[in-house]
This record gives structure tokens, sequence and C-alpha cells, in this order.
């Protein structure tokens, strides 16, 4: 992030959205609103996020079995 702010998302636009304070999680959510609505206004840009795969769980991966003993 730019100075501490979310970038505009469109290559050659230098806007930038400051989060007015680092520690709120409402003044991150305020900052990442005002980014959108500039990217909808300005550019008639709409974000699509990219779904992720997610990794599997810890306790779903498949162990390989144990030595026998002796």
């Amino acid at each position: 992030m730019r100075s501490g702010g979310f970038p505009c998302r469109l290559a050659g636009c230098d806007r930038a959205f400051p989060v007015a304070d680092q520690n709120s999680l409402d003044a991150l959510k305020a900052a990442s609103s005002e980014r959108t609505a500039h990217e909808i206004a300005d550019h008639d840009y709409h974000h699509v996020r990219i779904e992720e795969e997610r990794p599997p769980l810890a306790h779903m991966r498949i162990k390989p079995p144990k030595p026998a003993q002796r």
C-alpha cells in the first residue's frame, strides 16, 4: 500500500486512499470503500475477486502408514 493506504488498482492512476487509523478495522473498511467508489465512478472498473484454492486442513492430510514394529 502506498503511504499506508490503498492504491487505485488501475495502472496509470496514482490515487491512493489513506487509512485514517492504522489500528481500526472501520478505518480500513472506509478506505477500501472509498477506493472502490473511485474506481467505479472514475474508471467504470468493478473489481472481481479471484477465488483462491484453500490449502487442505491439517487434520485432513493423508499420512503415510507407520512402519511395522518387530
